[in-house]
């Protein structure tokens, strides 16, 4: 009797050291994060760069801000375009490295996707190079006065008039701006480009007036080439009556001048550049705009400092997997929060961009995540430009890209200079001395080659200063891997290769290939000394091996490709479809082709509706058939009225999935051009090719227009029909059998969900794990829920990861359980982020186990990564022994990363027809003071 009531004190003991303490829950908005990461940088004299990243309770915000003092003298704000004017859209970075003193720059005003115009004004040096389309007083403007004094106002009027000779005067509606509205009059400067443009179609009449030191010097129909703009002149473009009016009133050689008259005054400013809503005015942020671009976006804003001596420049990063974006009143929010007094909204979407000149580099870099994965062409862009003089050095900076690194294998250094002005310096690499500690090493030239395992401290010396870089150099490697594991390049492709070695704790570093040794198929090509694959002129398959000492890993690489015409719009094969109704247009075949006689026009009109948009060519018979899988799909594509939009299509395979190929972002080029895209290697074969299609999900994107598609083509690469070797699996030092032998030590046992005992050989399982649980371990640890049948067998207690969030403290080791039910953790229960982050901060305990009852595959991969550093911290400052634990339906494994061992626990049953000596097993783990271990058992054994 005294050993039973022992036994249930002791059991009712264990149960309350078990019991699951909760916080309450806790929400936030972006100003209020659950995690947050910052930096700054001065990156010019008075310019600094700031990112700010903030994990909030819906997602991550990622902030990138310019702060631009003016009243450093040598800042300048400048308005930038592409380098043929504004005839002409062109990337950010096409502007930006026109003048390489600009220091950093984002995007600029909306514009029309169908032709080159912007919405608002532009003014550069008094003059006036764009005038705004209709509605000015609903739009901001951002403007420098000559005194250098800026401010954010709506433009309140222009009025332009060409003046002649007996009284003869001519309105002009617009400078340097395409429209397609009749009996307009624009004016063309030399600041839109060499010719003034083809008029549109629905001008009657059109005629050029071209002007040259204030004397007619032409009056001529419109034609289909455009007209030369004189270099001290301009060109009228006149319709309708207007048009009449010029030809019945001026002569040749009649002199003509242009008036302005603006509000604010042209003479006053230095810069202007438009843009849309107000966001803050006197340092309140505005709750109603008069331009409302509604959901959550990337967005560009300029902000000023109620001093007035300070610019901001500022981006978010939104339509990512982790960055969702942010509203137009959030943004708002977030200009009075980082110190704008006024602020105005900029273009954005995929317009959305920053560049920036980083400390002691002279090629200016994308530093916010672009949405479409590429530059968008615009129509201009604000840079600040920093002519701050060369000075004596003040400091240098030393970098990797890779931290980690192996012994007896190199990793290559960054070194930069930079001046008392921030401006970067080259460096006289003779006068450089190194010095290394914490390891045995060298530097050679700028490659660090350590001899010793350890933390490693390197340190250059240059002129007088000092920079030092810390760095972990690993050892005993296990596992060599190669990225691309496959290659299928065309004759002459390049890839370049990416190897990893890793070692028993699952740390690993990145190793140049060119420290590798390679043995490749003759014909198939080689890998030359930057780390690139060149491929062979002539069609060929085999199998890379690439060793590191004793380690190998294969690569299995086809050269060439067999391609397909599967249409060549000879004839009608499909039909128009819209989406939504709102959207018309039509599917018919032009004279204009790239091959043979004809290729297939998609028309498209996309201006009666702000929700997604597209205009389908669907094929004939469901779609045309591909018997096998091709690797891509492409076509040429005329661009000329592509209108920015997407090029998709959409395929099915033999399971009926549906795949979406991205064919191009955005079709914004002039002429043919071939584009393809990969189809993905998931879909079964035989496919059927369902339609072509143009897509527009942005609502400030409307017009109208058209594609030409010749030459659709299917290509099939030349397979490598061979077996590729799987390197042997290192032996985990960890898996091996121990005696629980300290006062802190124990023993549990683990296994996945166990549910569904439904049949007698079920619940025998069940028996035997409650069995060996009883009979081996002091707890048990399930990811998911058990049975009743195997909960009431159990003895111990039991720590259970089927939801919630909770810890435990057991001896000298903490059990935590987190919810990631719905695909993460802030999604499913927001408040346990912000209780891990302080229960892992204030980390008591030798050994960790975190449960969770969903495999580790976050929605966010942000939130992954956040979750696995936080762990990589705490073993780093804690010297704790960190594990986490998955369901699986597959097995029990154990894989190691960044010291963190990361377990799948398999679930039972997983169906009624399963062998119980060989496909059931559980997991022992061995907890001591110095070091956890674990075994996988069989429950039977013969």
């Amino acid at each position: 009797m005294l050993n039973r009531k022992r036994f249930f004190a002791l059991l009712l003991t264990l149960i309350m050291l078990f019991s699951i303490h909760m916080d309450a829950l806790v929400y936030a908005d972006w100003t209020t994060s659950i995690y947050e990461n910052r930096s700054e940088t001065i990156i010019a004299k008075g310019v600094k760069h700031e990112q700010l990243q903030r994990f909030t309770d819906t997602g991550w915000v990622n902030i990138n801000v310019l702060r631009i003092s003016l009243s450093e003298p040598s800042n300048t704000i400048d308005l930038l375009m592409g380098p043929k004017g504004l005839s002409e859209k062109a990337r950010l970075s096409e502007m930006v490295n026109q003048n390489e003193k600009i220091v950093g720059a984002i995007n600029g005003d909306f514009f029309m996707t169908t032709n080159s115009s912007t919405i608002g004004p532009m003014v550069k040096d008094g003059q006036l190079l764009a005038t705004p389309f209709s509605k000015p007083d609903q739009m901001a403007t951002f403007n420098i006065t000559n005194e250098g004094m800026p401010y954010i106002a709506p433009w309140v009027s222009t009025k332009i008039e060409l003046q002649g000779s007996n009284a003869f005067t001519l309105n002009i509606g617009l400078v340097n701006k395409e429209t397609d509205y009749n009996s307009s009059v624009i004016l063309y400067t030399p600041h839109w480009g060499l010719k003034a443009p083809v008029p549109h179609k629905n001008l009657t009449n059109p005629t050029y007036l071209v002007v040259e030191n204030d004397m007619v010097k032409q009056i001529t129909a419109a034609t289909a080439d455009g007209i030369d703009i004189p270099a001290n002149g301009y060109v009228i473009l006149a319709s309708s009556s207007s048009s009449e009016r010029i030809r019945q009133s001026l002569l040749l050689e009649d002199p003509v001048s242009l008036s302005f008259t603006a509000q604010p005054d042209l003479n006053s400013l230095a810069l202007t550049l438009g843009g849309g809503a107000t966001l803050v005015k006197n340092g309140v942020a505005s709750s109603t705009f008069t331009h409302n671009i509604s959901g959550s976006h990337p967005r560009t804003a300029l902000g000023i400092s109620r001093d007035k001596q300070e610019v901001l420049f500022v981006t978010v990063d939104g339509r990512t997997a982790s960055y969702t974006g942010v509203t137009q009143q959030e943004l708002a929010n977030i200009m009075v929060y980082l110190g704008a007094y006024e602020a105005m909204n900029l273009d954005g979407g995929g317009s959305t961009e920053m560049m920036v000149r980083p400390l002691g580099e002279n090629i200016k870099k994308i530093v916010n995540n672009l949405s479409d994965g590429s530059e968008r062409r615009l129509m201009n862009g604000i840079g600040v430009v920093n002519n701050a003089p060369i000075t004596d050095l003040s400091g240098i900076i030393l970098e990797a890209q890779d931290k980690n690194v192996f012994v007896n294998t190199s990793r290559q250094l960054t070194l930069k200079a930079y001046d008392k002005n921030h401006n970067p310096l080259n460096i006289d690499w003779n006068k450089v001395t190194w010095e290394v500690s914490g390891v045995q090493g060298i530097v050679q030239g700028s490659s660090f080659r350590p001899a010793t395992a350890g933390r490693a401290v390197v340190t250059a010396q240059y002129n007088g200063t000092t920079a030092s870089l810390a760095l972990h150099v690993l050892d005993n490697p296990v596992r060599l891997k190669l990225s691309p594991g496959t290659l299928t390049l065309g004759a002459n492709g390049e890839r370049q290769l990416q190897a990893t070695l890793v070692n028993e704790d699952g740390y690993s570093a990145s190793i140049h290939p060119r420290e590798l040794s390679f043995n490749i198929p003759a014909g198939l090509g080689f890998v030359d000394d930057r780390g690139f694959f060149k491929a062979s002129a002539q069609g060929a398959t085999g199998l890379i091996r690439a060793t590191y000492g004793n380690l190998e890993a294969y690569i299995a690489a086809a050269v060439g490709s067999q391609d397909q015409v599967i249409d060549n719009f000879e004839k009608v094969t499909g039909a128009y479809l819209s989406f939504p109704a709102e959207v018309t247009g039509s599917y018919e075949l032009a004279s204009v082709a790239k091959e043979g006689s004809y290729s297939g026009k998609l028309s498209y009109d996309f201006t009666a509706t702000d929700a997604t948009r597209a205009a389908y060519l669907v094929f004939n018979n469901g779609g045309i058939h591909l018997e096998q899988r091709p690797s891509k799909i492409g076509m040429w594509v005329f661009g000329n009225e592509g209108g920015g939009h997407w090029l998709r299509a959409r395929a099915v395979g033999a399971d009926g999935t549906a795949q979406v190929i991205d064919l191009v972002s955005s079709i914004d080029w002039e002429g043919w051009k071939y584009v393809e895209a990969n189809v993905p290697s998931t879909m079964k074969a035989p496919i059927k090719l369902e339609r072509i299609y143009v897509v527009q999900t942005d609502p400030l994107i409307k017009n109208t227009g058209s594609i030409l598609i010749d030459q659709l083509t299917a290509s099939y690469p030349i397979n490598f029909q061979g077996t590729v070797p799987t390197p042997a699996s290192p032996a985990d030092k960890r898996n091996v059998k121990a005696e629980a032998k300290g006062e802190n030590s124990f023993r549990f046992f683990a296994h996945g969900l166990v549910s569904g005992i439904d049949t007698l050989q079920d619940k025998m399982v069940v028996t035997k794990m409650a069995e060996l649980s009883n009979k081996e371990a002091e707890m048990n640890l399930f990811t998911e829920g058990v049975d009743s049948s195997l909960s009431g067998a159990l003895k111990k207690p039991v720590f259970l990861g089927n939801n919630g969030h909770g810890s435990s403290k057991y001896k000298n080791s903490l059990f935590i359980k987190l919810d990631n039910n719905k695909g993460g953790l802030r999604e499913t229960n927001v408040s346990q982020w912000s209780w891990f982050l302080q229960t892992m901060e204030n980390l008591d305990a030798g050994s960790v186990f975190v449960v969770l009852p969903k495999p580790l595959a976050f929605k966010d991969p942000l939130e992954e990564k956040l979750f696995k550093d936080t762990l990589k911290k705490a073993k780093d400052n804690k010297n704790a022994d960190i594990w986490v634990f998955t369901p699986s339906t597959n097995g029990f494994t154990v894989t190691p990363e960044d010291g963190i061992r990361y377990v799948t626990l398999k679930a039972f049953p997983k169906s009624n027809d399963y062998d119980i000596f060989t496909q059931l097993q559980y997991m022992r783990f061995t907890v001591n003071e110095d070091q956890v271990t674990y075994e996988i058992l069989p429950m039977y054994t013969k």
